[in-house]
């Protein structure tokens, strides 16, 4: 059932933001060509004609990927307002579907969304450097492959990347859920909804700040990070190579905030579907 919930939300998402990737994509082949004729005639051209091939081009880019980040923030509050909290409400509660079933295929097809433009925007930058300066990118990789070749990896290093990739994609689940729940409890008020969802939002940031604040605070005083405090942390050169020092640390420490986002998550979650479970006005 996760699947079919999610299934509407990702045509939805290809119809919307499928032209605007390729796009994207176009724009950086073009950009990566322009900037390279730019490059290769400077001394040969001057005006509005370096101008289009150096400047405006990059502009766009620019342009389509602010476009996109804001696109992709109105999708999210759209597809979950309409989607369970408008018209479509009606529909979608009547499925043999839970509450929870709801909210987690939105979740997820946000997070497929956001990684998904990530991962173009990486993509469409690569594929700009690998045009307008393939010489740069090929020394660059070899520069990193023979400077890797040098470095001692410990063996928890690997488990760190793995925390850090786990870390960003909870962190996402949990902003998401975050605008989710402020836009359930903004749904409450019987008027200017939206204006509330806006305001609930500001106020789960200002006491998610509040308690963070708290906590560290209560850590210091409590002499909690006196454990945590490693003056080897960071990379050195010693006997011709580069040694990473404290990555256990970090990866203790990052673990510790992997449970921290999934206890938000949690709270979000459930704060969201007692909402839409006891508290739901589709009218």
């Amino acid at each position: 059932m996760l699947g079919k919930l999610m299934k509407y939300d990702l045509r939805s998402m290809l119809r919307r933001f499928g032209g605007l990737w390729i796009a994207i994509a176009a724009l950086s082949v073009i950009n990566g060509f322009s900037i390279r004729g730019a490059f290769e005639q400077a001394t040969a051209r001057s005006g509005w004609a370096t101008f289009f091939l150096s400047v405006l081009p990059p502009m766009l880019l620019f342009g389509l990927y602010v476009a996109t980040g804001v696109l992709t923030l109105i999708f999210i509050c759209e597809r979950f307002y309409k989607g369970l909290l408008g018209d479509e409400g009606y529909l979608m509660f009547t499925l043999p579907a839970s509450v929870s079933a709801h909210i987690g295929a939105k979740t997820l097809s946000a997070l497929i969304l956001e990684l998904l433009s990530f991962l173009v925007a990486v993509a469409s930058g690569m594929l700009l450097l690998a045009i307008s300066a393939p010489e740069e990118l090929a020394n660059s990789w070899q520069t990193l492959r023979e400077g890797l070749a040098q470095v001692a990896l410990p063996a928890s290093l690997p488990w760190l990347i793995v925390e850090c990739v786990v870390l960003s994609l909870v962190g996402i689940a949990a902003e998401t859920l975050k605008i989710y729940a402020a836009i359930a409890l903004g749904h409450l008020a019987k008027k200017h909804r939206v204006l509330w969802a806006i305001v609930s939002y500001i106020g789960i940031n200002i006491v998610l700040n509040f308690l963070l604040g708290l906590s560290v605070e209560r850590a210091v005083a409590w002499d909690l990070f006196s454990g945590l405090v490693n003056p080897n942390f960071g990379v050195e050169f010693a006997n011709g190579q580069w040694v990473f020092e404290g990555v256990g640390l970090a990866a203790g420490v990052t673990g510790s905030a992997i449970v921290a986002e999934l206890l938000l998550c949690a709270v979000l979650f459930f704060l969201t579907r007692w909402i839409l479970k006891n508290k739901l006005n589709l009218e």
